[in-house]
């Protein structure tokens, strides 16, 4: 016998309500499938057959005894930068240099291209656009100039962003952005407030 301890990206979704489940689960089945489903509420023949058909990975949890809470994020604190720790591609302008002295962050000054996979545990600045088949996974708070058409994952105090093309998703804070709150080509902000979605304009 093996036993291993995995590390496992997974959604928690109570089901109070059939159709609102399934009008949800249509909508954003091509996310839900890159993560393993937890589920909580009454599985009915047509929401088990809908998952069966879509291939989801998924376990009902109402017997288990394990309960999911929401995860307290601490400041981020402020160090100084490492060289290291810095990833691009092109010599860094003045501004790029100056974000850089305010605290750690971890630079991408390209494309992020399809069958990338990136991790960061620091703040991290995308200059480029994120390409179908690309997906990126951020503790902290991001900033992405380009256009998202991959998988971003962000669960850091914030997130800036220009536009969500229609292949693209984001995942703030275990919730799902719906790109259709998001204009193109214009930087938005969005934190959460009172356990919900604020997206602003940054003027």
């Amino acid at each position: 016998m093996k036993v291993t301890q995995k590390n496992v990206r997974v959604f928690h979704i109570e089901i109070d309500d059939e159709s609102a489940f399934l009008e949800y689960f249509r909508k954003n089945s091509p996310l839900l499938k890159e993560f393993f489903l937890l589920i909580e509420g009454e599985i009915t023949p047509k929401i088990a057959f809908v998952l069966e058909q879509s291939g989801v990975c998924y376990k009902e949890i109402n017997q288990c005894r394990i309960r999911f809470g929401s995860i307290k994020k601490e400041a981020v604190a402020f160090e100084e930068p490492s060289q290291k720790e810095i990833v691009d591609e092109k010599p860094l302008s003045e501004e790029t240099r100056q974000l850089t002295q305010q605290r750690k962050v971890k630079l991408y000054d390209r494309t992020i291209r399809s069958g990338e996979e990136l991790h960061e545990t620091l703040p991290t600045v995308i200059f480029g656009r994120i390409n179908s088949g690309a997906k990126v996974f951020c503790e902290e708070s991001m900033s992405i100039y380009g256009m998202i058409d991959g998988l971003v994952q962000c669960d850091g105090e914030y997130i800036v962003l220009s536009g969500i093309g229609s292949r693209g998703h984001l995942i703030f804070n275990g919730q799902i952005v719906d790109s259709e709150q998001i204009r193109a080509n214009v930087l938005q902000k969005i934190v959460i407030r009172d356990h919900a979605l604020e997206i602003k304009e940054v003027v």
